[in-house]
């Protein structure tokens, strides 16, 4: 399920509000965390189970209930991760931390592994050593980097006591949790866990629903009205790409441009929705994206950029590897070992690997000039060039995010440093009023958590580092209303053209 189909902004989304509520009001609050719980596993489940070829089954035999467990392996396997991972949380209170935190590191990586990397793994391997190794097809389950991220940063925080493994389905919905569980943000558990346990909270529903719902309909427009807008441009030069096609300079940056701002929209999108979704159940997540194309440099970047899975890289890889300590060349090293790990997270491809290494060597660069550069580089005026230069790197290396192989990827730089001419095949006049349209959305207006700020808790603003200040901002006003409700409007009546979120894949 998705948050832009009909059926969750229809029937789930009602329907859970509507229970969540009435559960907490006239039963208990732990039934409305447990009930909470069984909508997101429904929720994860919905992407087999819709999918799933149950015409196929020949009545109620053996033969068909093993198949039906089948066609719902997915939640099951979420379901048995939550399991063990609670078990080993468990143990680790009673008997002590290190070794069986090793063991439950060692268990969700493995599970990552298999599912994510076992048939990267036996390509390689065959392409080596010309073996011919069977890839065993299984399949990607929905968000299996996100929720073994997780675990792991339960475990770790079990570990060092800066939280108790609590009850099991707050565990299960600590992972589950619908607005965050398919791409973010990546909650620690002691973020979260306080608000579960808080059984004396007041529902201010009104409040809940104002602004959750308001940044739920500025997240849907981003991913519905802009990111799709903007998706066929992107896919045109990038199957031109793999076509055999090397695209002119003008093609090629405009094309490029065009992905990274569909990236934004579509993750900055979700974004909004998961802070929004949350907000509506009156839970606070923290921001995870803020404005990151405003950045003067790759750290910049990337303290804006995904920034629960840059705070997860930074101190489960990134310090464990000795971080800064050990001198300027080691830090370089750790940097680049960080996000190389981090790009290949994003998927099993060596282009997802470049990707990642581009921007440890962007991160690398960065802070030797920050030491050695001229100073006031990232102030006044010059942040402005600082701003474009972030930009124009940070666009050449979604080209290999985004490419489906070297070859493909190879051309479209080949065409963006001029090697294919000026060249202005696949260029129109609607793709240049998209790519304008969306550059002066991002550098002209605050993202959202900006707008917000002043409505948002000082927990959920903090990993942003997002404090008030003047400019525009969200109010309780009637206008307000007025303009969410068009945007969800608006957003509504195209979304049956829409597809899944980009992250959705990873």
């Amino acid at each position: 399920m998705i948050f832009n189909s009909f059926e969750f902004l229809f029937l789930f989304l009602p329907g859970v509000l509507l229970t969540y509520y009435l559960a907490r009001r006239y039963i208990s609050h732990w039934t409305a965390l447990s009930l909470l719980a069984a909508a997101s596993f429904f929720f994860y489940a919905w992407w087999d189970v819709s999918r799933a070829p149950w015409h196929e089954l020949d009545g109620w035999t053996f033969e068909s209930l093993i198949r039906s467990l089948w066609f719902i392996r997915h939640v099951l396997l979420l379901l048995g991760s939550v399991i063990i991972n609670h078990i080993v949380a468990r143990l680790m209170r009673r008997w002590g931390n290190q070794p069986l935190l090793a063991v439950g590191i060692i268990f969700n990586l493995s599970l990552l592994g298999f599912f994510k990397y076992a048939d990267f793994l036996a390509g390689n391997i065959n392409a080596l050593t010309g073996l011919d190794l069977p890839e065993l097809g299984l399949g990607l389950p929905l968000a299996i980097s996100f929720f073994s991220f997780q675990q792991i940063s339960y475990l770790v925080d079990v570990a060092r006591r800066k939280t108790e493994p609590g009850r099991f389905f707050a565990h299960a919905l600590f992972v589950s949790f619908f607005p965050h569980i398919v791409a973010g943000p990546l909650i620690q558990h002691h973020q979260i866990a306080s608000q579960f346990n808080d059984t004396t909270r007041k529902d201010d529903i009104w409040d809940n629903l104002g602004v959750g719902l308001s940044l739920f309909a500025i997240g849907l427009a981003k991913k519905v009205l802009i990111a799709e807008s903007i998706e066929p441009y992107a896919s045109s030069l990038f199957a031109m790409a793999e076509r055999g096609d090397t695209p002119g300079l003008v093609a090629a940056w405009l094309g490029a441009t065009a992905y990274a701002l569909q990236i934004f929209f579509d993750f900055s999108g979700y974004s909004d929705m998961a802070l929004g979704l949350a907000r509506c159940l009156g839970f606070r997540l923290p921001v995870n994206f803020n404005g990151p194309y405003k950045s003067a440099s790759v750290v910049e970047f990337w303290r804006r950029w995904h920034i629960t899975l840059s705070h997860f890289l930074r101190d489960h890889l990134y310090i464990p590897l000795g971080g800064n300590r050990h001198g300027e060349t080691r830090r370089s090293i750790n940097l680049m070992a960080t996000m190389l790990l981090g790009g290949l997270w994003h998927g099993a491809a060596w282009t997802f690997v470049i990707w990642g290494g581009l921007h440890g060597l962007g991160l690398t660069v960065n802070h030797y000039w920050a030491k050695w550069g001229p100073k006031g580089w990232f102030d006044g005026h010059r942040r402005i060039i600082a701003i474009g230069l972030t930009f124009a790197f940070t666009t050449i290396a979604w080209v290999f995010f985004r490419a489906e192989s070297w070859t493909g990827a190879g051309r479209i730089l080949a065409g963006m440093f001029g090697m294919s001419g000026l060249g202005l095949e696949g260029v129109s006049g609607e793709l240049v009023i998209w790519v304008a349209f969306g550059l002066g959305l991002v550098w002209s207006l605050p993202d959202t958590p900006e707008l917000f700020a002043d409505v948002l808790d000082e927990q959920t603003l903090k990993d942003a580092q997002i404090k008030p200040k003047p400019g525009p901002r969200w109010r309780f006003t009637h206008w307000a209303a007025i303009g969410a409700a068009v945007l969800l409007f608006l957003s509504v009546l195209n979304a049956w053209k829409t597809s899944e979120f980009i992250y959705y894949t990873f």
